[in-house]
C-alpha cells in the first residue's frame, strides 16, 4: 500500500516516512488544490481535507491538521493558527496576549487516514500544556516546522523550542514522538493492514 500524505510541509513528510516506513509501509508526498475549511476542531478540518483529497485520488491519504491553542484566549486561535501565522504571525498572537498573566498553551494534532475503500481512522495527539513566551526567540533555526517554535516553552523548560539546546530539543522531540499521530498511525498500520 502506497500512503499519499498530502503535504507540502517537508519537515512532516520526512517524520511521517521515518514512522511508516519501518513497518514496510511506503509515503509518498502529494499535494493537491485543497480548500482549507474554516471549523471549530483540528478534527474537523483534518477531516475535510483528508475527504477533499480522497476524492480527488481514490486512494489511501493520510492527512495531518496542527492547532494551537492558548488557555486564556478560550482556545484560540485552536485550528485558525494557520489563518493566524499567515496575517499577524508570532509577533501579533504576543501583541494580543501581552497583558495576560496566564500563559498556558499547547498544541493538539490530528492525523486523519482515509484507505483504499474510503473507511476513515482519525489519530489524536493532545501536547502537554506549555508556556507563551512574552518575547519571541531569535535563535536561527534549522528544523522547526512553524514560527511557533519562537515563541512556545515547553514544559519543564525555560526557553522556546527554537532556544533550546540540540540535546534539549532531541529530548522533547522524544517525548513528543512516543505519543505523536505519526507514532499512533504507524503502529495502527502495523496491527492491521497486512498489505
Amino acid at each position: 500500500m502506497v500512503i499519499n500524505f498530502i503535504t507540502g510541509n517537508a519537515g512532516k513528510f520526512v517524520s511521517m516516512k521515518e514512522h511508516v516506513s519501518k513497518y514496510g509501509f511506503e509515503v509518498k508526498q502529494t499535494t493537491l488544490p485543497i480548500i482549507e475549511p474554516q471549523a471549530d476542531t483540528p478534527e474537523e478540518v483534518s477531516l475535510s481535507k483528508a475527504k477533499q483529497a480522497y476524492e480527488l485520488l481514490h486512494e489511501p491519504v493520510a492527512v495531518e491538521d496542527s492547532s494551537f491553542h492558548i488557555d486564556a484566549l478560550h482556545g484560540f486561535p485552536g485550528p485558525y493558527i494557520k489563518y493566524v501565522m499567515q496575517t499577524i504571525g508570532v509577533d501579533g498572537i504576543l501583541k494580543v496576549t501581552e497583558t495576560i498573566t496566564e500563559r498556558t498553551c499547547r498544541f493538539t494534532s490530528v492525523l486523519t487516514f482515509i484507505d483504499a475503500d474510503g473507511t476513515v481512522q482519525q489519530f489524536v495527539q493532545k501536547d502537554d500544556a506549555g508556556t507563551l513566551a512574552t518575547k519571541k526567540d531569535e535563535t536561527p533555526m534549522e528544523q522547526a516546522w512553524s514560527d511557533l517554535w519562537r515563541i512556545f516553552i515547553p514544559a519543564g523548560y525555560s526557553k522556546p523550542l527554537s532556544g533550546l539546546s540540540a540535546e534539549e530539543n532531541r529530548q522533547v522531540n522524544e517525548d513528543w514522538q512516543k505519543v505523536s499521530t505519526f507514532t499512533q498511525f504507524a503502529k495502527w498500520l502495523h496491527e492491521n493492514k497486512k498489505s
